[in-house]
């Protein structure tokens, strides 16, 4: 039986280790490979929806209006949802800002408004807890040259990546923005979309009658329907902003249960999009939202299994049994199954589990480069430990689906 147990835990490995090969041979594709577009600086119009944003969209405001870009080309727009702090006043006092206001309706209504009442072809959406590079708006339309591109999406770094949760996320942000740009440049389509730092052409938007609250990934559902209708989507790793991300794990929960299962709603809604006869990069996205979702639900008797087979091996002392859990919570214990290889040999489930987590070190690595940022300490450590994190997240998916699932208001999209 035991031996069943560990074939089948080495079969997940494998493909565990097959999936991430695919994911870093797509990144080493995109190395050889630029998209270059012309010059483009058309007129654009940027829309900030913000509901109780006192905190942060001052910083919002200053980024966007020190930006490299012409001011006679933009239009800012703020759409208040119905804020109860100070956010109102604080946009006051900029004169170029256009404030529209709306009753606390959410996101999605504020954005439609904002998009709804701009008077350019080019609407740029940012969050109002992020911020935007000098050279954001030059990066982030130059592919609008292109009459066929419905949506651009940049990549945002983690503002407060000093917090604990933060430095964590940040190792995060960089490795899924460096698939979203990998795929997008070698495939000239991406499809992970980021709403926080995005733009769009209001005239493919008008067609898909803008954004939708059927899901709660209203970004992800609109560049699939964008998508639907013939236009491509692109991700740049030259448009860059930062965001705000929680610190503390209740939010993190909300978060990430909201992102999750609201990409699970649009994957859902968009079914028909995936076929073997779709581009490379919806494929993916469907395969990898699916993946990761049966991982998480199968990693933790998995890791249960693992942990209680070797555990009385190596619980002698508190010192062997520390030893042995550290090892297998952090980065040291791929390092000392290498080690160990003389002595113990290399069976099925260890070679592709210790793979897993070496190839996944190795792309972080690339990521931290690719996006310009330093091994610092704080990297170094998040990136030792990353595991933990991974399996904090797997509970979040597994506890939001359920939750979701049981609750009787809530459906996926059939």
């Amino acid at each position: 039986m035991e031996d069943v147990l560990m074939f089948l835990c080495g079969i997940l490995f494998l493909v565990l280790f097959s999936f991430l090969m695919f994911l870093f041979t797509v990144f080493m594709i995109s190395l050889f490979k630029k998209n270059v577009f012309p010059n483009f600086e058309p007129k654009i119009s940027v829309v900030i929806p913000a509901y109780n944003e006192a905190d942060h969209i001052r910083e919002c405001l200053d980024s966007v209006v020190k930006a490299d870009y012409p001011k006679g080309k933009v239009e800012l727009i703020v759409v208040d949802d119905g804020s109860t702090d100070g956010t109102l006043g604080i946009l006051k006092s900029y004169k170029r800002v256009k404030v529209l206001k709306q009753k606390h309706l959410g996101k999605v209504e504020a954005l439609n408004l904002g998009a709804k009442k701009s008077s350019h072809e080019f609407i740029v959406t940012i969050d109002a807890d992020s911020t935007v590079d000098e050279d954001f708006f030059k990066e982030i339309v130059k592919p609008f040259s292109d009459s066929t591109v419905g949506a651009t999406t940049g990549n945002s770094k983690v503002k407060n990546k000093d917090t604990f949760l933060g430095s964590f996320q940040n190792i995060e942000y960089h490795f899924n923005n460096m698939i979203r740009h990998s795929f997008s440049t070698a495939f000239k389509n991406g499809i992970w979309f980021f709403g926080a730092l995005a733009c769009y052409r209001k005239s493919a938007l008008n067609k898909v009658g803008f954004f939708k609250k059927d899901t709660l990934s209203e970004d992800i559902d609109v560049s699939l329907e964008l998508k639907n209708m013939g236009y491509k989507i692109m991700n740049l790793a030259s448009a860059g902003g930062t965001t705000v991300a929680p610190t503390a794990l209740r939010e993190l929960y909300s978060q990430r249960s909201r992102w999750w299962t609201g990409v699970l709603q649009a994957l859902f809604k968009h079914k028909s999009m995936f076929s073997l006869r779709s581009c490379p990069s919806i494929i993916f996205l469907f395969i990898n939202h699916l993946w990761w979702t049966f991982y998480a639900f199968l990693s933790f008797p998995v890791i249960a299994y693992q942990v209680a087979y070797w555990l009385p091996s190596n619980s002698g002392s508190f010192a062997s049994l520390f030893g042995y859990l550290f090892r297998w919570f952090s980065l040291s214990g791929p390092i000392y199954v290498v080690y160990k290889i003389p002595d113990w040999g290399l069976s099925f489930y260890s070679f592709f589990g210790v793979m897993s987590g070496i190839i996944s070190t190795v792309m972080i690595l690339f990521a931290i480069k690719l996006f310009k940022d330093k091994l610092t300490f704080r990297n170094a450590f998040a990136i030792f430990f990353f595991f933990p994190y991974t399996i904090i997240l797997n509970i979040i998916t597994v506890i939001s689906i359920v939750k979701f699932r049981l609750r009787k208001s809530f459906h996926f999209i059939s």
